[in-house]
């Protein structure tokens, strides 16, 4: 049975999730050369929020970028990546859960799995967009030091498709894993039925 939101609740909750997330990140994982990694610590994040509710998954998102832009390898790159690469992993699941159709505004309605794998598309679109224009004009550019109109011919051999390519590659499988790994944990392993609020 889901518990009471409380306010101790509420603040050991997102205490622990920052805690795990900043555990995932120590942990290693496989990085390309400007530093994306494939890990858990967004996974943590859409956990966050299938659990807690949006309440709770944007201070712990926010308490780990912090952690990552001080403490990670990657600094504020790869911490400002990490963090908007992600959250459209669960803004978009919580933006669809007020449209009208939907009068149960609980966790529960993330439980059909159809719903979910339709979320987690509409979602890695998101992703897909945001992150491939924020590697191109921003992150890659500051990260390696070439220039933006440089970017494509100096690691992709020209092709402005390979690129689009391998940073799609790489976030397809990083939302797929913080989706349905946060997705299997609260709802397959019934984690919010033991811990839920929402």
């Amino acid at each position: 049975m889901s518990r009471k939101l409380s306010k101790s609740y509420f603040i050991v909750s997102i205490a622990m999730m920052s805690t795990l997330a900043i555990i995932f990140d120590l942990l290693p994982s496989v990085r390309v050369p400007w530093g994306m990694k494939i890990d858990f610590v967004g996974t943590v994040w859409v956990l966050s929020y299938f659990l807690y509710g949006l309440s709770a998954a944007l201070p712990v998102s926010i308490i780990t970028t912090l952690y990552i832009t001080i403490f990670g390898t990657t600094g504020f790159v790869g911490a400002t990546m990490k963090f908007i690469a992600t959250i459209p992993m669960f803004l978009i699941p919580a933006l669809v859960s007020y449209l009208p159709f939907f009068s149960n505004r609980s966790s529960k309605i993330f439980n059909k799995l159809l719903l979910s794998i339709g979320l987690c598309i509409l979602a890695t679109v998101a992703r897909l967009l945001v992150t491939i224009t924020v590697n191109y004009y921003w992150a890659i550019p500051l990260w390696t030091g070439i220039s933006t109109d440089k970017i494509v011919e100096v690691m992709f051999n020209g092709s402005f498709l390979a690129f689009v390519v391998f940073v799609a590659g790489m976030n397809v499988l990083q939302g797929i894993v913080d989706f349905f790994v946060s997705w299997f944990l609260a709802f397959k392993l019934k984690l919010s039925t033991m811990f839920g609020t929402w």
